[in-house]
């Protein structure tokens, strides 16, 4: 690449009809090249920049983080099959970053402040300590930012006028040893295939509202005994893992937040099921189950009933599809 001294002395030393050209115009035109290509270079870098800092609020699962839904069989062009996106701006898709890599997938409903659903997939679990370390997402409430560009901790002062999505200090008011309420993950810690899986689970948009008594039962009576079958009919590895989506369903009750100095007695929907279903393949064969449990809260803190159902992914097709009043399927594709 020649020198901006050399390129000005030819062009000082060339002549025209014994004329030396004007220097003037001459370094003119180089400082006019020279500021058009540090613009293309400050655009360019921009531009990578830029595609680094890749959000998790995302505008579509397919394209951003694929690997944690099911393939579509139907599909040449290795396309998977995400569960149904809700329609309406409240519900966002976010694929739940920590530590520069992407752990699941979350559609979250940002009027409710809870998640719809998680989705996950499964090869082996450890038993990795629980860090109770619960961080929020940036993107829903502030601006994306290389800083912003993931789940992080913050501090309540932070967070205070947040409006779209539950912060911990709205928990913290019915999470102590005189009431009854519980974070309940979604995509349960316990599923994790390493430590940054496991405090990825530990992110408010994979929280909902539940008792304690209903948090312990949906332990026992889902998760282990789900986790015992995946691990008994599936292949799992890592082309052949199992493919797990974990919701809720809104209910009609709510826990009251703050918002700076408002009080919002909508704050924090309270679930009133829990459902959860997986696939896999083993021997060229789908296998596939589901199940669905009724959440019943009332009286604040003084009852909760849990009742839990074991069905197909087809009845919980169907029955999603009453409960959220529109087509619903997990594992099959409704809408685009």
């Amino acid at each position: 690449m020649e020198t901006s001294q050399n390129r000005v002395g030819e062009l000082a030393s060339q002549g025209t009809g014994g004329r030396q050209r004007p220097l003037y115009s001459a370094l003119l035109r180089e400082n006019s090249l020279l500021c058009v290509r540090m613009k293309l270079l400050t655009l360019l870098l921009l531009l990578g920049f830029t595609s680094m800092a890749v959000s998790e609020v995302v505008q579509s699962f397919r394209s951003t983080c694929p690997q944690f839904f099911f393939p579509d069989v139907r599909s040449s062009k290795h396309e998977v099959t995400t569960p149904t996106v809700l329609k309406g701006a409240q519900y966002k898709q976010i694929c739940q970053r920590l530590n520069d890599q992407y752990r699941y997938a979350t559609l979250y409903d940002t009027k409710r402040r809870i998640p719809v659903y998680s989705a996950y997939t499964f090869i082996h679990a450890y038993n990795v300590p629980r860090t109770e370390d619960w961080k929020i997402e940036p993107q829903l409430d502030l601006p994306l930012t290389p800083e912003h560009s993931e789940m992080k901790k913050m501090n309540q002062s932070e967070t205070s006028n947040f409006k779209n999505q539950a912060r911990n200090e709205d928990y913290k008011r019915y999470t102590g040893p005189d009431h009854n309420i519980t974070r309940g993950h979604v995509f349960p810690n316990s599923y994790a295939g390493d430590q940054d899986q496991a405090d990825s689970t530990f992110t408010l948009t994979n929280a909902a509202p539940q008792t304690r008594e209903s948090n312990n039962e949906w332990a026992v009576q889902v998760e282990k005994p789900m986790l015992n079958q995946i691990k008994n009919e599936c292949t799992l590895t890592a082309q052949s893992p199992a493919y797990i989506v974990t919701g809720v369903v809104p209910g009609k009750m709510w826990l009251e937040i703050k918002i700076g100095n408002r009080n919002i007695k909508e704050g924090i929907n309270i679930p009133s099921y829990y459902w959860a279903a997986f696939t896999c393949i083993n021997n060229n064969r789908q296998i596939s189950h589901a199940h669905l449990a009724q959440q019943i809260y009332r009286d604040g803190n003084s009852y909760t009933k849990f009742i839990k159902q074991k069905m197909t992914v087809e009845e919980l097709d169907k029955k999603l599809s009453d409960l959220y009043k529109q087509p619903f399927g997990v594992f099959k594709r409704i809408n685009s």
